[in-house]
């Protein structure tokens, strides 16, 4: 990877109250089944990048190809679960990711297309393997006090139909097209693709955040009738190695709840407006997850 200039200084902050391909039979057959009922879960050669002019008021998501929750009755949270802070956010600027996909030894890239302006955003993740779109996510919405507002979320595999989340804002809460499913609109609540932006927000403006012991949550849901807390622990600084350069980055880590919970790990480059430049993803024991390295990040044309 050769390296280019930092990205510009971003800002935005919101008001503060309070990553030999095989051929496609082999990808395919290796893609999983959906995963058991599981009522709580419900997830750089860089370019100089200029900041957006909005004036906001305010999963990866890159689950390529993992497992599927299968829908589920509303969870009962508990009181760990009620207390999710209020956080200030500073947005990255628009930009487009590139990542390197690994699921085992299946290898493929995915593009990440995030488009904030004029008060509202645009987010797209494509995931290709052998040339073809495995996985297809978008989150879009607004801003407010709290970050990023999702108002619809869409997930689309590989010889499937789409599926979507509804973030019903004036009836406070989220519905889906194929289940009948209903939680509570939570404040800051996210998608499985809009988390990974909140996140770098929510770092990006309250940096103290980002050392060991700090610690983010936020309420996020999948496009299948599942939601649950995402509590996002930091770990501290680690070297991620991308093409041969090192970037020093800051780890956060999602632990699983329940055996078939969401694990992440997540790497944020400090230096590029805290945007992940590596991450992983599993689902279950059993789940072989997938690995996402930054290959580069493109200014928005």
């Amino acid at each position: 990877m050769v390296p280019v200039p930092a990205l510009t200084e971003p800002g935005m902050t919101s008001p503060a109250p309070g990553r030999a391909r095989p051929p496609l039979r082999a990808v395919v057959a290796r893609l999983p089944a959906a995963a058991p009922v599981r009522p709580r879960e419900a997830p750089t050669a860089h370019a100089v990048i200029e900041e957006p002019a909005t004036e906001p008021p305010m999963q990866l998501a890159m689950a390529a190809a993992t497992t599927v929750p299968a829908p589920a009755s509303a969870p009962t949270l508990s009181q760990d679960d009620e207390k999710i802070p209020h956080y200030r956010t500073r947005m990255p600027p628009a930009a487009t990711l590139r990542y390197e996909v690994s699921r085992g030894l299946l290898h493929g890239t995915g593009d990440l297309v995030w488009r904030p302006q004029a008060g509202r955003y645009e987010l797209k993740l494509d995931f290709r393997l052998s040339g073809l779109t495995i996985l297809s996510q978008a989150s879009s919405g607004a801003f407010d006090a709290a970050g990023i507002a999702p108002v619809r979320f869409t997930d689309q595999r590989f010889k499937r139909g789409t599926t979507a989340a509804n973030f019903q804002r004036e009836a406070d809460k989220i519905t889906y097209s194929g289940s009948a499913s209903e939680f509570p609109l939570r404040s800051g609540a996210q998608d499985r693709l809009s988390w990974m932006m909140q996140l770098a927000a929510i770092v990006a403006a309250e940096p103290q955040l980002a050392k060991p012991g700090g610690k983010v949550a936020m309420y996020v849901t999948g496009a299948h009738g599942d939601a649950g807390v995402w509590v996002f622990r930091c770990v501290g600084p680690e070297a991620v190695d991308l093409q041969g350069s090192p970037v020093n980055a800051i780890k956060f880590v999602r632990e699983p709840r329940e055996p078939y919970d969401t694990a992440v790990q997540v790497w944020l480059d400090p230096k590029q407006h805290d945007l992940p430049v590596r991450a992983t993803q599993k689902s279950g024991a059993n789940d072989e997850g997938y690995e996402l390295r930054l290959i580069e990040v493109r200014a928005a044309s």
